[in-house]
């Protein structure tokens, strides 16, 4: 496999700014009108580089390095099975969580995940690095979401930003990570909540303080809910909040005149 982070001259934790720099360094370095003629390496470094600069690429790419045990049919010896012979111990139910998610055995790690995600000696960040632990933990909040268990989704991705702001694991991934998240929340789970619900789901929501974007656009929701909803004092609440946030946030101001030409109504006589 090819080790783009060595063709660039970075460390895997290289920050995006890094990637970049170095990608211009390196093909100023190569390029034609320095008289270099190497176009083999030229063409590893944009290659390198179209995967490294982009942040979710970058992440598959990251996850695709990490597959190194061979498994199945003909391997001498079958990993999997090794760990399977041992699952009355959390630490191999947790491996073979994290091996299958990188051996695209979803439904089997979402499995063995459900048997140790609530209690204190499943916790995958006990036997792993950090970083990796997060991810694998990312992975399973996509593999809900896929299958439409945007609740499970949800929580999951609640405790991996709960980890993050204690700590950095993601690095150059977290905005994925909050982007995600956001369309977790705003897209997702009104499906398959009611709105009493969603208004609760959107208050914790807003108290993970996973970004100040994030919070400005789960207040205006809030806002349109409660509005439909009848509070208009909450709802009216929850634009100014908003807006202090993000006050130039689209359709922010024409919800907070439409609160307020509907309360000037409501008053007339």
């Amino acid at each position: 496999m090819k080790d783009f982070y060595t063709i660039l001259g970075v460390q895997p934790e290289a920050s995006p700014k890094e990637i970049k720099s170095a990608f211009r360094r390196t093909a100023k370095a190569l390029h034609p009108d320095t008289g270099a003629k190497d176009e083999e390496s030229m063409r590893l470094i944009l290659e390198a580089y179209k995967v490294l600069v982009d942040a979710q690429s970058r992440r598959e790419y990251d996850r695709s390095r990490l597959r190194l045990v061979p498994h199945g049919e003909g391997s001498a010896f079958d990993y999997r099975v090794w760990l399977k012979e041992r699952l009355d111990t959390p630490e191999y139910i947790a491996k073979l969580v994290f091996y299958d998610l990188l051996h695209d055995l979803e439904d089997e790690a979402l499995q063995l995940y459900e048997r140790i995600r609530d209690t204190d000696d499943g916790r995958l960040e006990r036997f792993f690095e950090r970083p990796e632990a997060m991810d694998a933990e990312f992975c399973i909040a996509e593999e809900y979401a896929q299958r439409g268990r945007f609740v499970d989704s949800y929580r999951v991705m609640r405790k991996l930003i709960a980890m993050e702001q204690r700590g950095a694991g993601f690095g150059y991934f977290y905005d994925v990570v909050l982007a995600r998240f956001r369309r977790l929340v705003l897209e997702d789970l009104p499906k398959v909540l009611e709105p009493e619900i969603l208004l609760e789901t959107l208050s914790e929501a807003i108290e993970a303080r996973s970004s100040s974007d994030n919070d400005a656009q789960f207040l205006r929701r809030r806002a349109e809910i409660l509005y439909r909803l009848g509070r208009s004092a909450e709802a009216r609440a929850a634009v100014v909040r908003a807006a202090a946030l993000a006050p130039k946030m689209p359709g922010l101001k024409a919800l907070a005149q439409k609160m307020a030409a509907n309360r000037v109504r409501a008053t007339q006589p």
